[in-house]
């Protein structure tokens, strides 16, 4: 019974322990960020979940603030990438759209407009 309620100390004291070098003493720093800072394939993924989020919402101010933090033209050169890698329609028709709606078009997103046209 001695032995357990030892372990049991042991196991109470490490844990707090933890929690006082995590928390006050080494806790952790924040850095700022931005999706310009992400893998490639993470920017894409950001870019695609953009023009999903504009397709919901219709906010295209927003949408613009939110593209401006990947790099310039990223949004073409993706849509035209993965319409030649063949991706399905129902990424690249909301991301034609959004490039519609910023004044980007190229012949190659025309298909997908007219595909998704209501």
């Amino acid at each position: 019974m001695k032995r357990l309620l030892w372990f049991i100390v042991g196991i109470a004291l490490g844990i707090g322990l933890a929690l006082l070098i995590g928390w006050q003493l080494l806790p952790v720093q924040r850095a700022d960020s931005s999706p310009a800072m992400l893998r490639r394939d993470y920017q894409e993924e950001y870019l695609r979940l953009i023009a999903a989020a504009y397709q919901v919402d219709n906010d295209l101010t927003l949408a613009q603030q939110r593209l401006a933090e990947l790099p310039p033209g990223s949004l073409v050169d993706v849509t035209e990438r993965w319409i030649a890698q063949g991706k399905p329609d129902d990424i690249l028709i909301p991301l034609a759209r959004f490039a519609r709606d910023l004044g980007v078009s190229t012949p190659t997103m025309q298909a997908y407009l007219q595909r998704g046209a209501p």
